[in-house]
């Protein structure tokens, strides 16, 4: 088996329960609170991740800055998420943004030079059309 999918697959059950949570947690606050304690959440994780490193992390201008507006934009992205968890059905929201690899594919193509075939392209056309079939 290969080394990377046992770690792929804990990553779908994290993201999977993570992104089914706002739908209760914004029953309770609201969505500005909710990102609040969702934070906190991840600084716990950060902060356990720092101990392992022995609190010396490794540094990279150019990385640390990639990093961070990555995290920022996750931020951004899940405040969004709450928005709409809080106004819509998880169901149809969680289809919707699941499709966000369309735009990471796009982008490794476009500014990376990744190779995409005519079947993968086809299937991000699919991703897409799913979006429309869910929204309306």
């Amino acid at each position: 088996m290969s080394t990377w999918i046992l770690p792929a697959l804990a990553c779908l059950a994290f993201w999977g329960v993570s992104r089914f949570l706002p739908k209760l947690a914004t029953r309770h606050l609201d969505p500005h609170s909710a990102l609040l304690f969702e934070v906190m959440g991840e600084v716990l994780v950060a902060l356990a991740v720092l101990a392992s490193l022995g609190f010396k992390p490794n540094f990279d201008p150019r990385g640390a800055s990639y990093a961070l507006a990555g995290g920022m934009l996750g931020g951004l992205g899940v405040y969004a998420y709450l928005l709409a968890a809080q106004r819509g059905h998880v169901s149809q929201l969680v289809v919707v943004t699941a499709l966000y690899p369309v735009i990471t594919v796009a982008l490794g193509v476009l500014m990376l030079g990744e190779s995409m075939n005519l079947r993968q392209g086809l299937g991000m056309g699919l991703g897409l059309l799913a979006i429309l079939l869910v929204a309306t």
